[in-house]
């Protein structure tokens, strides 16, 4: 029976037999038959032409992991806008809980980014009106104290905070969140009395007289800017507190609404 299979076309020769037992292609050419080709792949067989798996072996093997990613780079991480969502979206008790993970998640992230460069532009704001209308404010002469002392730390904190991000490795940030230094801890308490200190002394001269003739009198464009600065403050937070107490209230009312009752059939 092997004899008839070598002397057959080499196309004609059953791959299974070959393994199964029968004379390999190098011992058939060592006794003179016809040479027949090599098996084909044990995945490939009976398999028609256009078959996927028959494309992919003809394009060679696929590049392997490390060929694709480097060694040495970490995995991709969850730490991103879409992983955050959908960690949000596992935790959340009801639709109203995950709306709101979804507002703090982008107060904390798109908002961010605003947040920081007005708390850069503002503080620089300040301390150069300050420093201009230093002595244009006779009726209200600590209004430009306010604006150059409270612009002047504001800046100092936010130079602090970002060389301290800068010389912060990537795996203590997690920590850093919720360990703050002391440094920005009195910054902070020290900012907040100063707002409320200015507050009174803005609105206490409230509204100033702007002629100079007159008397005592303060720079229009002195006071209007601490004025709105103030008052645009105020604004935000109310805004901020009126939008998380909705939300809270809407919460708990659909948290304690009762199931639908089954109506029999």
């Amino acid at each position: 029976m092997a004899e008839s299979h070598c002397e057959s076309r080499s196309d004609e020769i059953n791959p299974v037999a070959t393994v199964q037992g029968h004379p390999s292609c190098n011992s058939i050419r060592q006794i003179g038959y016809v040479p027949c080709t090599p098996p084909p792949s044990y995945h490939n067989i009976n398999l028609p032409p256009g078959h996927p798996a028959n494309l992919i072996s003809d394009r060679g093997a696929p590049p392997s992991y490390e060929e694709v990613i480097d060694r040495n780079a970490p995995p991709p991480s969850y730490d991103s806008l879409f992983g955050r969502m959908r960690e949000a979206h596992k935790t959340s008790k009801g639709v109203f809980d995950f709306l709101l993970n979804i507002v703090v998640l982008l107060l904390g992230t798109i908002g961010c980014t605003i947040i920081i460069g007005v708390t850069i532009v503002v503080p620089v704001c300040m301390m150069i009106i300050g420093a201009v209308y230093l002595y244009d404010c006779p009726q209200g002469e600590y209004i430009p104290v306010y604006l150059l002392v409270g612009g002047g730390f504001g800046v100092f904190k936010q130079l602090l905070y970002l060389s301290a991000r800068v010389r912060q490795r990537p795996e203590d940030r997690d920590e850093e969140r919720i360990r703050q230094s002391p440094t920005l801890t009195l910054i902070n308490c020290f900012t907040l009395g100063w707002f409320i200190i200015g507050s009174m002394w803005v609105y206490k001269e409230y509204e100033p007289n702007y002629d100079p003739s007159l008397g005592k009198y303060c720079n229009k464009t002195l006071y209007l800017f601490a004025f709105w600065l103030i008052t645009l403050v105020y604004i935000f937070l109310g805004v901020i507190t009126a939008g998380l107490c909705c939300i809270s209230i809407a919460t708990i009312i659909f948290q304690r609404r009762p199931p639908d009752r089954l109506v029999a059939m």
